[in-house]
């Protein structure tokens, strides 16, 4: 079979290839029995995940025998369902401790941290002692005169401890300083911080690797390499302090440090970290910059190469891999702390490109309202720039690491993790969309676990059979698989690559990656992020014509996102690629032979020298795309990240070919009834409402594909309604009088929670929020309504629109089921043979979250979003004429 009539094929499948791989929580609970893992196992595969990965959560006996066992149940029904497994690769979070065995074993490798005390001390004093401070090692001691600003550092400090352990200094006139000691303490801030370890030392790393990679090889040799496919490593990072935002500076407590680190640094950068280490707090003027971002520079290598690449060489020299992610919150991928200082550096040792969201750090109601007023103990998250981080950078990171520095088309999310009961498969459908416009193709969901109810960062999908929707999980797991296909082993096509600006943020830039990022969304045009190592790289990154060539890209324009310190080789890199044809544009900052443009001004500048990704007539910030090509089809992904706006437009391709549109709610393909060609493009209507989206794909061969019309045929006004009938005929669809329905009564209340008392039908008359009636207000399941309608005419056709439902809704014509919807818009096609010229009875099943049942929930909305069918429920006639 060809490989475009395979993909075809997938597609259109009622089990379409599988792309979602969830986190399974054992806790090694007594309830967790050999069973209840097996179901859990099973309601996986049920809901249409092709794997999964095992996490202790945390486990009561990480590595002992209980999580052996627990972890051998699960392997077996993996293999008996044909599921792959990946292997977390730690008790809780961040990878790397084991649990805290690895300090265990290496207890003189705790995690240590450079930091500095200060003290105000006046020669009348007397000496200092050295006992006062709690260093492992003093490094250097500073004295500045508070009146002069005369400033030293102690001589013969190391001489002078051994023979005093104090500190004196002379002076015929009482005077006053401020002394500053910068030395070495074990951690005392982040996340786990009485387990952390030295991660920069590589026999550190490979105690690691022998109490968890080494020990699960031997274990499970019948299930390696094949059940068992690799390691998820998660969220490691420097862990010296708990921030996302502070990198230098004297708000600054401490930074990473290692016992290799000052000797590796002199080897690397040719001179004594120590000799201007206080510049790492203190402005200490033209060296300041150098030494900062060398100290970064060296810190970030290390942990790359000695952590990472050593995790990553060892899976595959054993025939695994090794995926995961680590934190990019906020300015974390390019600072220490949670960080690790530099997002490619660690990400290009990974097997597929990764990242995750969590805590509502973005969602569709950030479009609507300000975000505190439904989560306001989540509001550290929105703070400042960061909702523009995590809209427009945050997965294009992966992405951009995946198809340039990996080499592999996988992109990686674990999402939806700590979102709250109250998230359902609406919210989780447009976060789908949003995530397949930035590239992302396989799905780690947060989670599956075998406890219900669980506490620790919901939602839990199954639930023990508890979730209310978990009857309609698989339509948006089939969904969500069919959007992976499109992207997976497909080639990413834009032509502009946004210059990483770690090395200038350690120099002090305020960067404007984020702006630059958003920009280049909403006005169509598509982008990959590239970091300084990669353009560097001439064996990698190759100056063609005007373009650089990356892999399977090709990049005309590089954008420098307000940088203004870059170091000497990336000038002339730059400037050579200039100097073959290419574009470089620099925000707010001028760039020899380059162009200069203001943020606010970057989009007029693009519309005037490049053309987007996709040609609109109108301004639609929220229209979100992207280009792939996979098996000799040009594919577009189009996505309306609106929740209340219509986006109709004529659209541009600029490719050839027969479109065709492939929805994913559903496998169908069907080639449009309407579009015409103009300067080596394709125009093709487009009309995406809330929460709409769909792939237009473009298959060469016969330029015309059979008898269409072009925007010429009809007007603007009917584009839309021009439709292409199973018989291949084209019609115009004339839409009559519309009627709403009124007359609905409930006839039932049901709730999958047993211990959730079920209101009587009589509480709910007629349409509304159920939370709005007494009883009601924190049920969660399914409530059904009933109404009948009368018809014109056999010979027309009609539509129902349920308008608005919280949040999935299910409806029978005349005791025949529909496909439900998940997400707006709530509306059918009515099949004519499912008519009835007099009386038609319509059902209409409604079903909420958990997230009402949940009051106590931290996670929880203050109000939870509407339940119930809200309307108005229209009906509409209209009628179908062919085009001869």
């Amino acid at each position: 079979m060809k490989l475009p009539d395979l993909l075809r094929q997938q597609f259109t499948s009622a089990n379409p290839p599988r792309s979602m791989f969830p986190l399974l929580w054992l806790h090694g609970d007594p309830r967790e029995t050999e069973e209840v893992l097996r179901r859990e196992v099973k309601a996986m595969d049920d809901a249409g995940c092709g794997g999964f990965i095992i996490e202790s959560r945390p486990h009561n006996d990480y590595l002992g025998e209980g999580w052996w066992r627990d972890v051998e149940i699960c392997l077996d029904e993996a293999r008996r369902r044909g599921m792959d497994v990946w292997m977390f690769d730690e008790e809780y979070y961040p990878s790397g401790i084991a649990g805290g065995k690895v300090l265990e074993k290496m207890p003189d490798y705790r995690m240590q941290v450079l930091t500095k005390d200060t003290i105000l001390w006046s020669s009348d004093q007397g000496a200092v002692e050295t006992t006062d401070f709690e260093y492992d090692d003093i490094l250097k001691v500073i004295c500045v005169k508070d009146i002069s600003g005369e400033r030293f550092v102690l001589p013969d400090l190391k001489a002078l401890e051994a023979s005093t352990n104090k500190w004196h200094l002379a002076s015929e006139d009482p005077e006053q300083w401020t002394i500053h000691v910068i030395g070495i303490k074990p951690s005392w801030n982040g996340r786990m911080f009485d387990k952390m370890v030295d991660y920069l030392c590589p026999e550190v790393t490979d105690c690691f690797i022998e109490l968890t990679y080494e020990r699960t090889k031997r274990q499970f040799p019948e299930y390696w390499g094949t059940t068992i496919k690799g390691f998820f490593g998660d969220e490691t990072s420097f862990e010296n302090f708990g921030s996302y935002d502070v990198l230098f500076g004297e708000d600054t407590p401490c930074f990473p440090w290692s016992r290799v680190l000052r000797d590796t640094f002199m080897e690397s950068k040719g001179y004594d970290l120590i000799d201007l280490i206080e510049s790492l707090w203190f402005d200490s003027g033209e060296k300041t910059s150098e030494i900062r971002v060398d100290f970064m520079d060296h810190i970030t290598q290390l942990f790359s190469n000695n952590f990472f690449r050593r995790i990553q060489q060892w899976c595959h020299l054993n025939g695994v891999q090794f995926i995961g992610h680590i934190v990019e919150d906020n300015h974390a991928h390019m600072h220490h702390g949670y960080g690790v200082g530099h997002f490619f550096r660690t990400t290009k040792h990974f097997d597929m490109g990764g990242y995750d969201f969590v805590l509502r750090q973005l969602d569709s109601e950030q479009k609507q309202s300000p975000y505190e007023e439904y989560f306001p103990q989540f509001k550290t998250y929105r703070d400042g720039p960061y909702p523009d981080f995590f809209h427009y950078t945050l997965a294009k990171l992966a992405q951009s690491a995946a198809h340039l520095e990996v080499g592999t088309s996988l992109v990686m999310c674990e999402n939806f993790g700590a979102y709250g009961w109250d998230i359902g498969l609406r919210e989780m459908k447009w976060l789908t969309d949003w995530m397949t416009a930035r590239g992302t193709n396989w799905y780690v969901p947060h989670a599956f676990s075998p406890i219900f109810p669980d506490p620790d960062c919901p939602p839990h999908f199954y639930a023990g059979g508890n979730n209310p929707q978990w009857p309609y999980f698989r339509q948006w797991g089939d969904y969500a698989n069919r959007s992976c296909l499109m992207l997976r082993d497909a080639n990413h096509v834009a032509s502009i690559a946004v210059l990483y600006p770690a090395e200038s943020h350690w120099a002090g830039d305020q960067d404007a990656l984020d702006g630059v990022c958003k920009t280049l969304m909403q006005n169509q045009y598509d982008f990959d992020i590239l970091s300084m190592d990669l353009l560097m790289d001439t064996q990698r990154c190759v100056l063609e014509d005007d373009s650089l060539r990356i892999r399977n890209e090709r990049f005309n324009m590089v954008i420098l996102p307000r940088i203004h310190t870059l170091p000497l080789r990336v000038l002339n890199r730059l400037q050579a690629f200039i100097a073959s044809g290419g574009k470089v544009v620099s925000i707010d900052h001028a760039f020899e032979n380059g162009t200069t443009v203001e943020l606010q001004q970057l989009a007029g500048l693009l519309s005037e020298t490049l053309r987007p990704g996709i040609e609109t007539t109108i301004s639609f910030p929220e229209l979100r795309f992207c280009h792939y090509r996979k098996d000799g089809l040009d594919i577009f992904f189009l996505n309306n990240e609106s929740v209340d706006e219509m986006f109709e437009d004529l659209v541009g391709f600029p490719v050839s070919g027969v479109p065709e549109r492939w929805t994913p709610m559903d496998g169908k393909i069907e080639k449009l009834p309407l579009y015409d060609r103009t300067e080596a493009r394709v125009r093709v209507p487009v009309r995406l409402g809330p929460y709409e989206a769909y792939f237009i794909v473009f298959k060469p061969g016969d330029e015309e594909g059979g008898f269409h019309l072009t925007t010429k045929d009809v007007l603007p006004s009917e584009w839309h309604e021009v439709v292409r009938g199973e018989d291949e005929n084209i019609y115009i669809v004339k839409p009559h009088a519309a009627r709403s329905v009124d007359n609905w009564s409930v006839t039932a209340i049901g709730s999958p929670l047993q211990q959730a008392r079920n209101p009587a039908t009589e509480s709910i008359r007629g349409l509304g929020n159920w939370h709005g009636i007494s009883g009601m207000e924190t049920f969660s399941g399914s409530v059904v309504y009933e109404a009948s309608f009368s018809i014109e005419s056999t010979e027309l056709r009609y539509r129902i629109d349920l308008g608005e439902a919280g949040e999935i809704a299910n409806i029978e014509i005349n005791g025949q089921n529909l496909i439900p919807r998940i997400c707006p818009p709530y509306r059918w096609e009515l099949p004519p043979e499912l008519l009835k010229h007099q009386v038609n009875h319509l059902r209409v099943t409604v079903t909420n979250t958990l997230g009402p049942y949940f009051t106590e929930d931290h996670f929880r909305r203050d109000v939870p979003a509407p339940s119930g069918l809200i309307g108005p429920v229209t009906l509409t006639a209209y009628e179908r004429n062919k085009i001869k």
